[in-house]
């Protein structure tokens, strides 16, 4: 039987939800989604709390009624701004018989790496616990350590919190529509996994998801996300420099940037920037004009990078690769070539592995439904696992010695 999960994502400028279930060929397929434009937030609160549930239940009916059908329980997406990543290096004896790395060890040693940052003091929501490498007797890293010989295992561990405000907040709008959460998950974990190999995480990458209103700058390495921060500055400000410089409406100014080309050709520099205005008139801009503005937000948010950068030196090697998503710039043309002569590092765009919605601005929600189908998965294993033992258990009364009267 097919398994059908729901789940929605909160970004800076509008509402997705999905809807998906597993397939005969593909982890899952998408079969609905709504998106829904809505005020977003900044610096940690709605910026229009009224609006908020209007939206979300719009962009839930919206899946249901491409899906063709009603769901009642939904995974939750923590956007950005409300979580927070924390990592530390657990250390425990390696206690086998045989001195050899065991399941135990490996619980024990994330155990240890919590128990340092008094997590359960901290008053978030811990989301995620995922390791970054293991290491015996402070040999090389792995995330293979079962098995290997030693006295001591080591691994850093990093930690996703969630502000409890968001938990409880959308808890409430779920309750309000009939919808149980299921899970609160960190989207940003879901598009490190989902957008680069294991081979890529392991070589410690940035991965940079530009938004509407905000980018987020995370690195990864093996299953965790060890720095992350959000940068107040994205794609919607090239847009609003835009249309107060050329002096034209928001919508005009996002045709324009929408069309930009960071790197033209002989042509593309000999062209004006032209936009259909409301009126039906069109109208052209000098393009120096508009590259100077464009490129002016643009470099602007580069310098914060390269800030950021160096607060996460301790994450990232000189050989670190950039991966640049999401909507706000990874549709402009140019771009990639852009940031990375920018940034004196080399920038890819990851494809995004779906049948539908294979664009960059869908990939924070694409990768909340990986981690759905996650949790699904490791739900079904502890079930399937309970049922056996339960089994097992019932033959061993069968065949158990009648007690003696």
């Amino acid at each position: 039987m097919k398994t059908v999960a729901a789940a929605i994502e909160f970004g800076t400028s509008k509402i997705i939800t999905l809807i998906a279930e597993s397939g005969s060929f593909t982890r899952c397929e998408i079969v609905g989604s709504g998106t829904v434009p809505y005020a977003g937030y900044s610096n940690g609160e709605w910026n229009d709390r009224e609006g908020l549930l209007p939206a979300i239940e719009a962009a839930v009916n919206a899946a249901e009624t491409e899906a063709r059908r009603r769901i009642q329980e939904i995974y939750v997406g923590v956007p950005s701004e409300y979580i927070h990543v924390t990592t530390a290096v657990g250390e425990v004896d390696i206690d086998s018989p045989d001195g050899r790395v065991t399941e135990d060890e490996i619980v024990r040693v994330m155990d240890d790496a919590a128990d340092q940052l008094n997590l359960s003091e901290a008053g978030g929501n811990v989301l995620h616990r995922s390791p970054a490498w293991f290491s015996v007797d402070g040999g090389r890293h792995t995330m293979s350590p079962i098995g290997s010989k030693g006295k001591k295992l080591q691994a850093l561990v990093s930690f996703i919190q969630a502000d409890p405000y968001f938990i409880e907040d959308i808890r409430g709008c779920m309750a309000e529509l009939g919808l149980q959460v299921s899970a609160f998950l960190a989207p940003t974990l879901g598009m490190a996994i989902l957008l680069m190999s294991f081979d890529e995480r392991d070589r410690t990458p940035v991965l940079i998801d530009v938004g509407y209103l905000n980018t987020e700058v995370s690195v990864v390495e093996g299953d965790a996300v060890t720095f992350h921060a959000v940068l107040p500055i994205g794609g919607g400000d090239i847009t609003a420099d835009l249309a107060q410089a050329l002096e034209i409406s928001m919508d005009e100014a996002e045709a324009i940037k929408r069309d930009y080309i960071f790197t033209p050709d002989e042509f593309d520099v000999q062209s004006d920037p032209e936009v259909r205005m409301e009126d039906g008139s069109v109208v052209t801009f000098p393009r120096a004009f508009v590259s100077q503005t464009v490129e002016a937000v643009t470099d602007e948010l580069i310098d914060d990078i390269l800030e950021t950068f160096r607060f996460a030196d301790e994450y990232i090697a000189a050989r670190s690769q950039v991966y640049i998503t999401g909507g706000g710039l990874v549709n402009m043309r140019g771009s990639k070539e852009y940031l990375a002569e920018k940034l004196k590092r080399p920038v890819r765009i990851p494809v995004v592995k779906a049948a539908r919605l294979n664009n960059p601005r869908f990939s924070s929600s694409l990768g909340l439904m990986d981690l759905v189908f996650d949790a699904v998965e490791q739900e079904e294993q502890i079930r399937n696992e309970e049922q056996n033992s339960g089994r097992l258990k019932g033959l061993k009364n069968i065949f158990k010695k009648p007690a003696e009267e």
